[in-house]
């Protein structure tokens, strides 16, 4: 009963609070970037990301317009307050970036993983990359701060570029996230790579807003979890599993 009580006063408190707010963005879109590729996100906005990002700024009244970005830029435009947000990153990048904050309910766990067309190679932590000569793409900040042990490293702009080199074997291994490298190589009719198994880290990937708007924060994690909980976020995920 007390639950109840404390969950009913809560729910009075977010629409309370949306009805503050809604001035603040009713006449005017907020404007969140990406990096990210399908099948996470797509030029027509209908990926994983962008369609869990439009519900959930739709559940709070809130008009956003998304921007595809390159990695590095798509972060720093929110970090010197261009846009306002963006997604999807790993946890922690607030001691990097001083203007951006994080919305404490992922949106996903994101397999960062090797591949190569040796199968027979195994890597199980990221001191195993230390024989091999890699790439990456540049801006990508778990593989920046953790990829130190390797032969060469080669930092690459986009993923057609990461698996040329790969394909011209120009680099042992790769490294990517499991389904984006699946959905690359499917559309680019590409065989003979392998996902090195297991994968190097498994991460929660987040909302990042511009420190100006942190009263939102509260109002964006609880719009996440009420959309975990009905079963919305669920039917999204489902639809991009083979």
């Amino acid at each position: 009963m007390r639950l109840n009580f404390l969950f009913n006063i809560f729910n009075v408190a977010v629409i309370f609070f949306i009805i503050l707010t809604a001035p603040l963005y009713g006449n005017e879109f907020f404007t969140i970037n990406t990096a990210d590729k399908p099948p996470y996100s797509t030029p027509s906005i209908n990926g994983i990301y962008d369609q869990i990002i439009l519900k959930l700024f739709n559940s709070l009244e809130i008009k956003v317009q998304i921007n595809h970005l390159k990695s590095a830029r798509s972060i720093e435009n929110v970090n010197v307050g261009i846009d306002d947000a963006e997604y999807a990153r790993i946890e922690g990048l607030c001691a990097q970036y001083k203007n951006i904050r994080m919305v404490n309910e992922k949106l996903i766990d994101f397999e960062f993983t090797a591949f190569s067309k040796n199968s027979a190679i195994t890597i199980t932590n990221w001191n195993t990359l230390k024989d091999y000569h890699i790439a990456f793409i540049r801006g990508w900040k778990i593989y920046e701060n953790n990829a130190d042990a390797f032969k060469s490293k080669i930092l690459v702009s986009s993923e057609k570029d990461l698996f040329q080199l790969i394909e011209k074997d120009r680099v042992d291994i790769i490294l990517y996230e499991l389904l984006r490298g699946f959905d690359h190589m499917k559309k680019q009719n590409i065989n003979g790579i392998f996902n090195l198994k297991a994968p190097l880290s498994v991460r929660g990937m987040y909302l990042y807003v511009n420190k100006k708007h942190e009263k939102i924060i509260p109002l964006l994690e609880n719009g996440l979890r009420v959309m975990k909980k009905k079963g919305d976020y669920d039917t999204i995920i489902k639809t991009f599993i083979p």
